[in-house]
């Protein structure tokens, strides 16, 4: 049962995520928010995305080294 909810909780944030964040793009824009509300939002995808992470780590590990 706790794998089942895992993979469904997984597939969520998978086909959820970027969908969430334009519309909440969409909707500080509407209310005319302040910027640092959009970076805050640009920073979240930063975090809790996991393709940036890898990406990340990838540009890291290819770094030259003495």
């Amino acid at each position: 049962m706790k794998a089942a909810l895992t993979a469904l909780w997984r597939m969520f944030h998978a086909l959820a995520f970027y969908p969430l964040m334009l519309g909440l793009f969409i909707w500080l824009y509407i209310k005319d928010a302040h910027w640092g509300l959009g970076l805050a939002v640009v920073i979240m995808i930063l975090v809790f995305d996991p393709i940036w992470r890898i990406l990340a780590q990838s540009l890291w590990s290819k770094r030259p080294r003495k």
